[in-house]
């Protein structure tokens, strides 16, 4: 670990370095109010590579269409600005590479953000790495919980609220559809909104963000137990409920209709809402289900819960 004299960060370093993606399978928007979230670790990843530079520091990821510099004011800019300041490094040039899609609630930004960290700081420890990420993430994020760094840091399947933080879960890996909607949202403005109901509706928000901590911890109750169908009970119930606090989307809610008629157990949008993806629990029916998506012209994949980074 570095001495306190000493920056975390190498400017030399040109190693690749990588970091997952994740889906909240129950409780978003409840674990920014301290309830209790089922989360896993996808199989897709953010790759960064850092090279010296003489000039500004900057960040390219083409496949989300980003190039950004230090002096940039827009939010990818002031993240990178964050995170070489997290790491104390000296001017670099960032490039990575990504089959996350980005904006759609599956943890992209965390993932880059861990990425970096440990490309800029490779020597760090695994706590400073969590804080340089996280210095970047707050730039994404108004309130971050901080789920998608921990799950992304640490991988596997996990339970995760603020005060107990992450705890693994020995469970099977999971199977899930990803639906893609599409519209890409700013976590940032939905938990902004979110925030802003909580005061204004008479408690119709807190009881529905109540709920969805409830059916969390009843899912990972079912999890454990391999009751597919409870888990499955329990998505569609906190789709309900992140309806109920403004955060869904008509295009989500098709996109659940048409995995439900498939023969899913159950379906949610998943991440922030008002856009981004809709996840999808369907035991041995996921190609169907993603067939059934994309005769509807929606875009989906399967991917695999309980990856490891």
């Amino acid at each position: 670990m570095p001495s306190a004299s000493e920056p975390p960060g190498n400017s030399t370093h040109t190693a690749p370095a990588s970091a997952g993606g994740k889906i909240i399978v129950l409780g978003e928007h409840a674990v920014v109010y301290g309830h209790t979230a089922l989360a896993g670790a996808i199989d897709r990843v953010v790759r960064c590579q850092a090279k010296p530079t003489d000039g500004l520091s900057t960040l390219s990821i083409p496949a989300w269409k980003i190039e950004v510099s230090v002096t940039d004011e827009d939010t990818p800019g002031k993240a990178l600005r964050a995170l070489l300041l997290a790491a104390r490094a000296d001017s670099v040039a960032l490039h990575a590479d990504s089959n996350i899609p980005p904006a759609a609630g599956l943890g992209s930004s965390a993932a880059l953000c861990l990425a970096v960290a440990r490309c800029l700081a490779p020597d760090a420890s695994p706590e400073e790495h969590r804080a340089i990420a996280g210095a970047g993430e707050a730039q994404f994020h108004d309130r971050p919980s901080g789920i998608d760094v921990a799950l992304s840091q640490c991988g596997g399947m996990a339970r995760y609220d603020r005060l107990g933080g992450l705890v693994p879960l020995n469970v099977p890996p999971l199977s899930l559809v990803v639906g893609l909607s599409g519209v890409q949202r700013s976590t940032a403005v939905q938990v902004a909104n979110v925030a802003s109901k909580m005061t204004s509706d008479q408690g119709q928000t807190a009881t529905a963000i109540a709920e969805m901590g409830d059916r969390a911890k009843e899912g990972i109750a079912a999890l454990r137990n391999g009751d597919m169908e409870t888990l499955g009970r329990c998505m569609s119930a906190c789709h309900e409920a992140l309806g109920i606090i403004g955060v869904g989307l008509p295009r989500l809610d098709a996109m659940v209709e048409v995995a439900m008629d498939a023969g899913a157990l159950g379906a949610k949008l998943t991440g922030a809402g008002g856009g981004g993806a809709m996840i999808a629990l369907a035991p041995g029916r996921e190609f169907e289900v993603c067939a059934a998506l994309g005769a509807e012209n929606f875009e989906s994949f399967v991917t695999t819960l309980g990856a490891t980074t």
